[in-house]
């Protein structure tokens, strides 16, 4: 999102799609909450994905729609992101990587309030 005016950035949780459904966009969402302490502006991060963003995102790389596919819930009703969720990035030193929790630089998870295996965007 740099370089693109905004107030805010919103991420939100819905039901994963079973095979072969069509999304009907009927719900329910849930707004991912960041943890009670966390600032206005603080960097949240994947654990385990930790890195310095780009200066400037190529549209034509498509990195936001490689990389939301692993985002999900837990079934502790935190955000992680999930490799099994992105083919590119299941060899090498990524393989085996588990789910990392979606959290402030201060240390604190993001959560939902009630859907888990979900998908975020």
């Amino acid at each position: 999102m740099r370089g693109i005016k905004s107030a805010a950035m919103v991420l939100a949780a819905s039901p994963r799609l079973k095979e072969g459904e069509e999304d009907d966009h009927k719900g329910p969402v849930e707004l991912v909450s960041p943890p009670e302490n966390a600032k206005a502006g603080q960097r949240v991060i994947f654990e385990g994905w930790a890195g310095e963003p780009d200066g400037v995102l190529n549209p034509k790389k498509k990195v936001w729609e490689t990389l939301q596919p692993g985002f999900t819930t837990t079934h502790g009703l935190e955000v992680g992101f999930d490799i099994s969720g992105v083919p590119q990035l299941q060899e090498g030193e990524n393989a085996g990587k588990p789910t990392g929790k979606l959290v402030t630089s201060s240390g604190g998870t993001c959560t939902v309030k009630s859907l888990t295996n979900a998908v975020v965007r």
